[in-house]
């Protein structure tokens, strides 16, 4: 589902994280955690612009998906 949410297939929102309990939450925030990590650790070559593109896109979901996530978390 992290891979999915990064690359755009899943958009994340309240309703997605409707069924997650407390440890599914845990298991997400580590998963995204983790991939996020993958992330920052490839950068792109200085002059791939488009690569560059991309890989802020896909932080910039997976860190609104987390934020998502603990939302939800909190309204329970």
């Amino acid at each position: 589902m992290v891979r999915d949410i990064a690359d755009g297939f899943v958009l994340p929102s309240e309703l997605t994280f409707k069924q997650f309990r407390s440890n599914d939450f845990a298991v997400f925030s580590q998963e995204a955690d983790k991939y996020l990590r993958e992330i920052r650790g490839n950068p792109p070559l200085a002059a791939d612009v488009e690569g560059t593109q991309k890989r802020y896109r896909r932080m910039q979901r997976l860190q609104q998906a987390m934020a998502v996530a603990r939302s939800a978390q909190s309204r329970r």
